[in-house]
């Protein structure tokens, strides 16, 4: 309970253009009968009441008092709660705004609600549109220790009288489940609502109809039974609509899988019991949109088989929507949701040709979007979205100048939005970082760690950056990559920091929610490259101790869905090579049963017609190199030197860029077929590079030494 008198429920604040909405909504509240089944219950303010009076209203309950500043003092500090009708002329009144701070200063800022009356909120950070905003500015900002409304940042969750919003009666409703507390939920109060309404409707019927026939009769109650069952049906759809939108907004941030999967399960479980011949577009645009949210939670689990199902069960309902009204920009809007999906999973699987073509189809649905709505916001971002999905797949295809035209144009795009929608800073951020890969490629390492510094700036400028689940991921990404690109330089020391903060901040993700594989995959990532690190640094134990780590969480990661490419070929790659170069920093024999078991699986996805990225392609032929070394030491020699020119063929397509690990690798591989006068023209172009990391001094060394097969095994074993 709130200490001292408690006279009234709540103290309505409104500017005085406001009057009649505060007027309304003080009688709707104060003439609303709770549902009987919550009288007497207990709250955090005590039981629960058959009405919710008095609420003070002051321009009515003041007139009369001597002291005005004494009387409104005394009333805010006998309310439970303080309603502020939010409008442009409230967010601009100095009244509205002090008794705001006034009632924070007796009670605290939980027990503050806010009403919209018109304007829009928060519209004052975006530039030209400051006079649209609500929200008083000591409803926006927490009070500081000397009571002034310049503390943090506050998202003040409003009811919303507009027609477009939630309606005066839904928007009364949500005041008084806030003003109950954990002890009436809105849903409850609202499914209540309706029944009661119903039944007030059903009596009216029956007591009009009580001199007709029988027949009559049975008529209004099949009217009563329709009418009743249209209406929880409108509560149905309405409840799944806050699910599908409002609350998952507040859950997707925070990472909370199981949370979400079992909002996606009741909505679908919801449609499984209607027939669905009788469900209109909307409802079936809403199923549609609770099977992609079953599909995302299956493909952040690591279930891809799962998800690839959900997302073309989605796929199949929109593409039906969209035939039926072709030029409805919802249709098209929805559609296009399922087709990336689907091109997602296929990029997931390393299918190139499938993703680009679904990201195509994608493109192009945004782009009528667009045609039908040029000032809409919305769509101006899915064509942002369209343009970084083709550039990915081009990167990956190494078609580096169409993938930089693609990202750049998503990178102005969401530049310009920014400003409109804040919460688009972290697909920017995400434009800068795919940015700096295609600097990478193209052998710009310092125009892509300014890159990814870029991307780096704009999500720490983001609200709760520290709290946000999907900013700290990013952020760990930026961190690892910005280590691998200043080890290519050869500065393992400034690289080193970043890796420990990648790791830092994927092990905190992993902790808050074990179940999620997406963030234990990234977390292995982020060890294997600080062990690349120590490695450089001379820290084998260090090193091994992260490899061993790595495996382990791998292992796990695979038995929960082995049709993951990016697990089974990078991951284990990655895994295969660290522990290779921990065998040879201690001068011990590698193990060459992992090695044939991983290049095994790699010959049967080839069989399957995957085609690997270039990363890919990189990370196996460095394993059939150190495979090919194995061979020569137990003296099998021409099966040695068919690994070393597989290396090779698999490396040769990329070598007419600047892509210098892979020459690097190319070059040191051709060394090993006594290829010279190859591995030197490669190794020239490299060293008129900046590329310096570890492997390139090997290339030096054993261009130094001569090196042929034996003698680049015999240093690779240490004599």
């Amino acid at each position: 309970m709130i200490a001292g008198v408690t006279k009234y429920w709540a103290f309505i604040s409104y500017s005085h253009s406001d009057t009649t909405v505060a007027t309304a909504l003080q009688r709707a509240l104060e003439t609303y009968r709770l549902p009987g089944r919550f009288v007497g219950r207990s709250t955090p303010v005590g039981a629960v009441p058959a009405f919710l009076k008095p609420v003070f209203r002051d321009r009515d309950e003041l007139q009369a008092g001597a002291d005005l500043k004494a009387t409104v003092r005394e009333a805010l500090a006998q309310s439970r709660y303080l309603i502020v009708v939010c409008s442009p002329e409230a967010a601009r009144s100095p009244w509205v705004n002090r008794e705001i701070i006034e009632f924070k200063k007796l009670h605290g800022e939980a027990r503050v609600l806010a009403v919209i009356a018109a304007g829009e909120p928060f519209a004052s950070r975006l530039p030209g549109r400051e006079s649209e905003e609500c929200f008083p500015e000591a409803l926006r900002f927490a009070l500081t220790p000397d009571g002034l409304p310049q503390g943090e940042a506050l998202e003040p969750i409003a009811a919303d009288l507009r027609p477009q919003g939630d309606g005066k009666r839904l928007a009364t409703l949500k005041l008084i489940a806030g003003m109950m507390g954990a002890g009436v939920g809105l849903d409850e109060l609202v499914r209540r609502d309706a029944q009661r309404r119903v039944r007030r409707m059903a009596m009216v019927a029956v007591a009009s109809l009580a001199g007709m026939a029988a027949m009559a009769v049975l008529a209004v109650m099949a009217i009563q039974s329709r009418t009743e069952a249209q209406s929880q049906r409108a509560q149905a759809e309405d409840l799944i609509e806050f699910m599908l939108g409002d609350l998952r907004k507040k859950l997707d941030p925070v990472g909370r899988l199981d949370v979400l999967d079992a909002v996606g399960e009741k909505a679908l479980d919801y449609y499984a019991k209607q027939e669905t011949g009788r469900l209109d577009a909307n409802s079936l645009g809403r199923r549609s949109r609770a099977t992609h949210l079953i599909g995302e939670m299956r493909e952040q689990r690591g279930h891809l088989d799962e998800a690839l199902v959900a997302f073309t069960s989605a796929a199949a309902t929109t593409e039906v929507l969209l035939a039926r009204a072709p030029n409805d920009g919802q249709r098209i809007f929805d559609h296009a949701q399922s087709v990336y999906w689907v091109g997602y999973i296929a990029w997931r699987r390393g299918q190139a040709q499938a993703a680009e073509d679904a990201f195509l189809q994608y493109r192009d649905l945004a782009q009528r979007l667009v045609r039908i709505d040029a000032a809409n916001v919305d769509w101006q971002l899915e064509t942002a979205y369209a343009s970084q999905n083709l550039g990915v797949v081009q990167l990956d295809r190494s078609r580096l100048a169409d993938a930089l035209k693609s990202f750049s144009a998503t990178r102005d795009a969401l530049s310009r939005l920014v400003g409109t929608r804040p919460a688009v800073a972290l697909e920017l951020a995400d434009a800068h970082g795919w940015i700096a890969k295609v600097r990478e490629a193209s052998g710009d390492y310092g125009g892509a760690i300014e890159a990814q510094q870029a991307r780096l700036d704009v999500l720490r400028a983001m609200p709760d950056a520290a709290k946000d689940t999907r900013v700290r991921r990013h952020g760990a990404n930026a961190n690892f990559e910005l280590a691998r690109l200043k080890l290519y330089l050869g500065d393992p020391v400034a690289a080193e920091q970043d890796a420990r903060a990648a790791v830092e901040q994927t092990d905190g993700l992993v902790t808050a929610d074990a179940t999620n594989m997406f963030w234990l995959s990234e977390a292995c990532f982020d060890r294997l490259r600080l062990a690349e690190v120590e490695l450089a640094l001379g820290r084998q134990e260090a090193a091994r101790i992260n490899v061993e780590r790595a495996s382990k969480d791998a292992s796990r990661l695979i038995a929960s869905d082995a049709s993951m490419l990016n697990w089974q070929v990078n991951l284990n790659g990655l895994i295969l090579a660290q522990k290779a170069r921990i065998a040879l920093a201690e001068g011990r024999s590698l193990p060459n049963g992992e090695i044939e078991a991983y290049l095994s699986k790699v010959r049967q996805v080839e069989i399957s017609g995957i085609r690997f990225t270039s990363r890919q392609a990189e990370l196996v032929a460095a394993i059939e190199l150190i495979s090919g070394d194995l061979l020569y030491r137990d003296e099998q020699r021409d099966t040695a030197r068919g690994r070393w020119v597989t290396a090779v063929e698999r490396l040769q397509p990329q070598s007419g860029g600047d892509d210098y690990p892979v020459l690097t690798l190319l070059a040191r591989a051709q060394l090993r077929l006594g290829e010279w006068a190859a591995a030197r023209a490669l190794a020239a172009r490299v060293e008129a590079s900046k590329y310096r990391h570890p492997a390139y001094a090997d290339l030096v060394n054993e261009l130094t030494l001569g090196a042929g097969p034996s003698q680049s095994f015999s240093k690779a074993k240490g004599n």
